[in-house]
């Protein structure tokens, strides 16, 4: 007997299941497509500007307090600054430069276009990024550098931005350079052609053709007859010396100290059970602090002469710097807390000394017979002022408003039959805006 088995009905294919799973297949593939799109967007984007004041953003995660701590000590802060950069302490280097107001502008410009070149090969394209924003600033505001000295490090800038594709940055570095060599009118033509010729290759880098053309046709014709005057540097004239106030002397010693003995616990017990010394030397800190600012009380009522005066000021400058500088983190640990939790005033109170430097320069203006002299020592006076402000050390003072007294001091200039080849304005348009060479009709 055959045994039959009742035939299984046929299902009829479930089309919605399908469908939902094709649908669910394609979204996960398209969601994957996009993510791998922004990853490579992500990558290949130039790296973002850092916005806010120098004082507040700079780098500092990696400096060693026992090396930064040499400062305390009393070592020089040049060398300190260039034995960080050999060791690779990029930071330490960046901090050094951006607080110590007594190394020169030469010194600063080179130490932030090495910083560039050294946080490029650290993959740290941020950070080369601004120190060579700050390497252009101090090229175009700072003291007692020769035009070729400006120009060059012009040139190296711009090729630094290109190479860490800030591109518009860069382009506004290669037109600071044009506008300088265009516009000097001490350059021979050869001087000028070579900076020209040199100009060529990041302009064709830029990929600007317009701007390519325009240092083409320079370089091939650099005779130009520009017959205005560059502005010559009095600031070192204008000081003299204030003899030291032994408490300040006592403190300074003993500070020194504290700080040799904190350097040398750090390194003998790698950071650990250091609180004695470092609460040490952060009252030594603070006992230095008031033995400075009684002294420059006192010195401020003994009828000092406007050169004294100058020099209190760009003592009393200094130290608000570094103290600055211990309030908002620069020596790689906290020293004096209080300062910290006081950060703003102290930074606000760096931006007052600041300010009266310039009210003394404008005293001794006053002193000056001759209408020029007055007029050229006011346009630096208020160049210092704006390099200051591009440090972050001015707190309160709009870029605007003092560029508005630059053009009238300038104007001035013009005036009296002495216009300056390369006067300087601020610049909403530049990347990031600033404060710029411009032409001399621009501040008529």
């Amino acid at each position: 007997m055959q045994l039959e088995y009742p035939r299984r009905a046929r299902r009829r294919p479930q089309v919605w299941l399908q469908l939902t799973l094709l649908i669910g297949f394609l979204f996960c593939l398209v969601l994957g497509v996009g993510a791998l799109a922004a990853l490579v967007v992500v990558q290949t984007e130039p790296p973002a500007q850092k916005t806010g004041s120098p004082l507040a953003a700079f780098p500092r995660s990696q400096i060693v307090p026992q090396h930064a701590l040499m400062q305390l000590t009393g070592d020089p802060a040049d060398a300190l600054a260039y034995q960080a950069l050999a060791a690779g302490e990029l930071d330490l280097a960046y901090t050094i430069a951006l607080f110590t107001p007594e190394l020169s502008d030469m010194r600063r410009l080179t130490l932030w276009i090495q910083l560039g070149t050294r946080y490029l090969d650290a993959k740290r394209p941020g950070d080369a990024t601004q120190a060579y924003l700050l390497a252009r600033s101090t090229a175009i505001l700072g003291r007692n550098l020769t035009i070729l000295e400006r120009s060059q490090a012009l040139l190296q800038i711009t090729n630094g931005l290109l190479d860490a594709e800030a591109q518009a940055a860069a382009l506004d570095s290669a037109v600071q350079a044009k506008r300088l060599a265009a516009q000097t009118p001490d350059l021979l033509p050869a001087q000028r052609s070579q900076i020209f010729e040199t100009l060529r290759t990041p302009a064709q880098r830029l990929g600007d053709s317009a701007f390519e053309q325009e240092i083409y046709d320079l370089a091939r014709n650099p005779y130009l007859s520009p017959q205005a005057q560059v502005l010559a540097s009095r600031w070192i004239s204008l000081t003299e010396a204030v003899a030291s106030d032994p408490a300040v002397d006592a403190a300074l010693t003993t500070r020194r100290q504290a700080a040799r003995v904190l350097a040398d616990r750090i390194i003998l017990t790698g950071g650990i059970d250091i609180d004695p010394e470092r609460q040490t030397l952060a009252s030594a800190l603070v006992a230095e602090d008031a033995a400075r600012a009684a002294a420059y009380q006192r010195a401020l009522s003994a009828g000092l002469s406007l050169p004294q005066q100058f020099y209190l000021l760009q003592e009393r400058r200094a130290w608000l710097a570094l103290k600055s500088r211990i309030a908002l983190g620069g020596f790689g640990m906290a020293l004096v807390p209080e300062w910290e939790q006081n950060a703003p005033a102290i930074v606000q109170e760096l931006g007052g000394v600041t300010n009266n430097t310039v009210s003394v320069v404008e005293a001794i203006i006053g002193t000056l017979a001759d209408p020029v002299a007055q007029a050229m020592l006011r346009v630096e006076a208020l160049t210092w002022l704006a390099q200051q402000l591009e440090l972050g050390m001015l707190p309160n003072v709009t870029p605007t408003q003092l560029s508005d007294q630059l053009r009238v001091a300038q104007a001035e200039l013009t005036r009296l039959g002495a216009p300056l080849a390369l006067p300087v304005a601020y610049d909403r348009d530049a990347s990031p805006p600033g404060f710029r060479y411009v032409a001399p009709e621009a501040i008529q």
